[in-house]
């Protein structure tokens, strides 16, 4: 009884074999004359994605790989400045969509792709001559230039940009020569859900000699991705408006501050036309907001005891602004920079800090040149005015008239000088010692020799007229012959002038034109190291420079 047990077991055994050996002939036989059909993925994984443009970029991969049929195989190849092929074809989709999510970001361009076009090839040739084979290429091209990318497979393209160095016709290019396809990241399914209906083009062996890369797009591109601001930005962005409108009030409040002038301004506009007395004004408020903020920074500046300093830089310059206002509007264009910078160069802890160090050297260099300024122009003033004082010593004036005629009939800067000498002697000060704080103020070793001057005649006696005629004879040699050392040293001024902007402007253009290229100045120990030295070089070449081409005379 169980020997006949067993027999029907191994009988029903062997027919269940039999079926199964039956079906498996059966569909090896039915897909015998079908040739294989795979598709390789190439996944730009260069850092120049944002956070959220990386994730979508995913995304739409994984989406793509579940969009295709199931005979399908798929494989994996990432690339940025090189290529690595992570999954052969396979039919199992579950790898290949966890390599997809899993693959890191590095490097700064995408010039791997035509590597990774090849190498998809090279992973394809054991499906054998017959399959069905195509690539699809997800990127934004960062940083691609020349001739368009090459392939022996029709090739899908789904593109991005976010900066002006990503060029998405190479991409499109690619796809019009080799029969492909291309699509925006929301396309990306049905890039999948097509490939049985996409066949190998004549165009993929032989590439088109003329037509547009929109040619074979049969999914219309999507419009440049935005600029996808993160906190840092946002914030930097809201410091800028801020700033803007703290100027604005600012230079609104310095014609009328304080108290006394708002007041006097008010009676007066009483009897102006259209006088209504109605509810304070918006420049009204905004002179409080800027009143408010001025008398912090005098506060400031009293407890460090630069206010007095900053006072008299700023008369040397000729500028009437509070020392307070002139903090508020430096603090004010330092914020401004800062965010600007950060905007630009996409990292908080570089542009912040480079816009305030930048805004503080602006202010310092506006006083300094306008200083400059100033004093030059009171040293080629001196020698009318002094000629202009001998002649009213000539005519019978005594010296303080004569100083009272320049005041009266002489240009600024000179005449605002003399005038504060003047107004010293008539309080009680000598009149030698206003005239040396004048050569003082202004730096003027002419104005000193002609004080000088002034003391000998009233030691020893003389003609001080004529003193003065000889004093402005040699002025005027001096002056020539600094205008021809000048004129003489104009073309190594000019070197100097070209020598120091050129690394500057050249940064400033491939920082603006390829960013990813400078990047790596501000991303990496080495860059960091290398910007630094730049910086040192260009400044130690600039005042060598300098010394080289300035003649005292």
């Amino acid at each position: 009884m169980n020997v006949i047990r067993a027999g029907r077991g191994a009988a029903a055994l062997a027919a269940l074999a039999a079926i199964v050996f039956g079906a498996g002939m059966a569909r090896a036989a039915s897909s015998a004359g079908q040739p294989a059909r795979a598709v390789m993925i190439l996944l730009d994984v260069n850092q120049s994605f944002p956070a959220a443009a990386a994730a979508a970029e995913q995304s739409a991969a994984v989406a793509y790989l579940n969009a295709l049929p199931s005979d399908v195989r798929a494989g994996l190849i990432t690339f940025n400045e090189s290529w690595t092929v992570l999954i052969h074809p396979t039919r199992r989709r579950q790898p290949v969509a966890a390599a997809i999510t899993s693959a890191q970001r590095s490097g700064l361009a995408s010039t791997g792709l035509a590597g990774a076009l090849a190498a998809a090839r090279s992973a394809t040739l054991a499906l054998g001559p017959t399959a069905q084979v195509r690539v699809v290429v997800l990127s934004d091209a960062e940083d691609l230039t020349g001739p368009a990318p090459t392939s022996s497979l029709p090739a899908d393209v789904v593109t991005w940009r976010f900066e002006s160095d990503d060029d998405q016709r190479l991409l499109l290019r690619l796809a019009a020569h080799t029969g492909g396809r291309a699509a925006g990241p929301a396309a990306a399914a049905a890039l999948g859900a097509a490939f049985p209906a996409v066949t190998p083009s004549p165009a993929a062996s032989q590439p088109a000699a003329t037509g547009s890369p929109s040619a074979a797009a049969t999914v219309p591109l999507p419009p440049s991705a935005a600029w996808r601001f993160s906190t840092p930005l946002l914030g930097s962005v809201a410091a800028l408006l801020v700033a803007f409108a703290v100027i604005v009030m600012v230079a609104s409040g310095v014609s009328i501050s304080g108290r006394r002038g708002r007041r006097l301004a008010g009676q007066l506009g009483q009897y102006g036309p259209g006088h209504t007395a109605s509810k304070p004004t918006e420049a009204e408020s905004q002179s409080k907001v800027a009143g408010a903020a001025v008398g912090l920074a005098e506060r400031a500046l009293q407890a460090r005891g630069a206010d007095r300093t900053l006072a008299e830089r700023l008369d040397l310059a000729g500028l009437t602004i509070k020392p307070a206002e002139f903090l508020v509007l430096g603090a004010c264009v330092s914020f401004v920079l800062a965010a600007g910078l950060t905007i630009l160069a996409g990292t908080f802890f570089l542009g912040v800090p480079a816009g305030l160090v930048a805004g503080w050297l602006a202010m310092r260099l506006l006083l300094s040149v306008r200083i400059g300024r100033r004093r030059s122009a009171f040293g080629d003033q001196l020698p009318d005015v002094l000629q202009l004082v001998a002649s009213s010593l000539q005519s019978g004036f005594s010296l303080a008239q004569a100083i009272d005629a320049v005041v009266r009939e002489g240009s600024q800067p000179s005449a605002g000088e003399f005038a504060r000498a003047l107004g010293e002697a008539r309080i009680g000060a000598d009149l030698a010692d206003a005239l040396d704080g004048v050569a003082t103020r202004m730096d003027s070793p002419d104005m000193r020799w002609s004080v000088m001057a002034i003391r000998i005649q009233r030691s020893v006696g003389g003609n001080l007229a004529e003193v003065l005629r000889n004093t402005i004879a040699t002025m005027r040699e001096r002056a020539f012959l600094r205008r021809h050392v000048k004129s003489l040293s104009a073309e190594g001024r000019l070197s100097a002038y070209i020598l120091v902007a050129l690394p500057l402007l050249l940064g400033g253009w491939l920082f603006y034109s390829s960013r990813s290229y400078m990047r790596l100045l501000y991303t990496t120990p080495l860059g960091l190291t290398m910007f630094c030295g730049a910086a040192v070089l260009v400044v130690v070449g600039a005042f060598w420079m300098r010394a080289l081409i300035k003649v005292e005379v």
